[in-house]
């Protein structure tokens, strides 16, 4: 793969040129002699390093920020951190990666694999497709997506509502799981699959992973827990891309090279873990963030979509809610979840046993809510699900930066208010008080 990411880079800048002239409907640059047409095989890495960067990027850094893991320190993101930088131009990138480099493209592709049968392909493209979908309807909500991706035969695309995009979303799931448990087809995917490889069972677990995530959000604790247990069996299992090095670094490491010292670790985070004794991770999180200096974003840093410790702690959450002091299953997913972050962050044994002798987890019997929610938090350092996380649960509980609320969504892109007239009404929409659908 090390040899293989600047060609997929090219690859990605090409196919989004070449996927423009198919999205807008046109034939601009056509030489029917030299057809441009870009091989499904070469399409889908583009999309799987898209995938990576946008959530490592803008939804972990905005997320991990109004959780107060992060905090903005240095020019806009100061404006940033007190909210009031949070305009809809700031998440015009976001959205347009999401809907240009990534949607899109996966239209396209998945175009081509049904075409030429390209079975495992479609289901890769289906449960890729699921995933963006939810990523982006947590933060935004209503979304278009029956009536976008036509070009020009609709350029005001109306809005589903977030229940039918979740709707759209489990069949996705499910319709990718039902393609990869069937025969490939006339070509099966490899190396160019960035994130597993090829393996079939790897992309069942992850949408089965994506699932569990899906039904945590709606409330549906026995489903998600269910769909939780039959998906991750290890750490090893986890849905993420492996950026190489230096050269085609992760999306923190980038961040904190080109905008050094804009963002560093948070004193609410700091508190908690201080006041757990958690000083093992404690001394690994909160490192200055400049590029080079902080030990866990690396540059060859492994992006996580979805993984096994998050699965685990929603079997825990799951046992908690339906169980005053939960059962002996819950507490182990539990202290699985905690022991996979330890290792995460390069710590053994020995730091995972002095943190879980010194008292701050509890017994079997005196666990709360409050205490695996905590717990998960703390887990899933940077990670965007922890923004759904507190909006779910209040947990932390969190002292606004400025004003008298957190904001519990993101803006749609100034783009979106400006030319799709039937997108919200910017003036009215409240990035503080209009949930999105599951918090309602």
């Amino acid at each position: 793969m090390k040899l293989y990411i600047k060609y997929f880079l090219v690859i990605f800048l090409t196919t989004s040129f070449l996927s423009c002239e198919k999205f807008i409907g046109g034939e601009f640059n056509a030489d029917p002699n030299n057809p441009a047409t870009v091989p499904v095989s070469a399409q889908i890495p583009a999309i799987q390093i898209a995938l990576s960067d946008v959530y490592g990027g803008d939804f972990s850094r905005f997320g991990s920020m109004m959780s107060q893991q992060v905090e903005g320190v240095a020019r806009q993101w100061v404006a940033f951190n007190q909210y009031t930088g949070l305009t809809p131009n700031r998440f015009d990138d976001a959205w347009q990666n999401i809907y240009e480099n990534i949607l899109n493209e996966i239209q396209i592709a998945k175009a081509s694999s049904s075409e030429d049968g390209f079975n495992h392909y479609l289901g890769m493209l289906q449960i890729i497709e699921g995933y963006t979908l939810m990523i982006a309807t947590d933060v935004w909500d209503d979304m278009p997506y029956d009536d976008a991706f036509k070009g020009l035969g609709s350029t005001n695309p109306t809005y589903n509502t977030q229940a039918d995009i979740y709707s759209k979303i489990y069949q996705l799931l499910d319709d990718g799981i039902a393609l990869m448990e069937g025969p490939s087809g006339s070509v099966a995917p490899g190396g160019e699959d960035v994130f597993f490889g090829g393996d079939v069972n790897a992309w069942i677990n992850a949408a089965r992973a994506t699932k569990s995530r899906g039904l945590l959000h709606q409330k549906d604790y026995a489903g998600a827990a269910a769909e939780a247990a039959a998906s991750f069996a290890s750490a090893d299992d986890n849905w993420g891309f492996q950026y190489p090095d230096a050269n085609s670094a992760g999306n923190w490491f980038r961040f904190n090279r080109d905008r050094e010292g804009d963002i560093e670790f948070h004193p609410t985070m700091r508190a908690i873990m201080t006041g757990l004794n958690d000083t093992d991770r404690l001394s690994i999180m909160d490192q200055t963030f400049n590029a080079g200096d902080h030990p866990y974003m690396v540059a060859d840093f492994f992006q996580e979509m979805i993984t096994y410790r998050e699965m685990q702690f929603i079997i825990a959450e799951a046992d908690v809610r339906a169980n005053a002091g939960m059962t002996q299953a819950g507490y182990d997913a539990m202290l699985n979840g905690i022991k996979a972050s330890f290792v995460r962050l390069g710590l053994g044994d020995t730091e995972y046993d002095a943190y879980i002798a010194n008292g701050s987890v509890p017994a079997l019997g005196s666990v709360t809510l409050e205490d695996v929610m905590t717990q998960k938090y703390i887990a899933m350092f940077v990670q965007p699900e922890v923004y759904s996380d507190w909006r779910r649960t209040g947990i932390p509980a969190l002292t606004p930066v400025s004003g008298s609320a957190v904001p519990v969504r993101w803006h749609y892109s100034s783009d979106e208010y400006l030319f799709n007239s039937n997108a919200p009404d910017e003036t009215t929409l409240s990035i503080y008080t209009d949930r999105v659908g599951w918090n309602q």
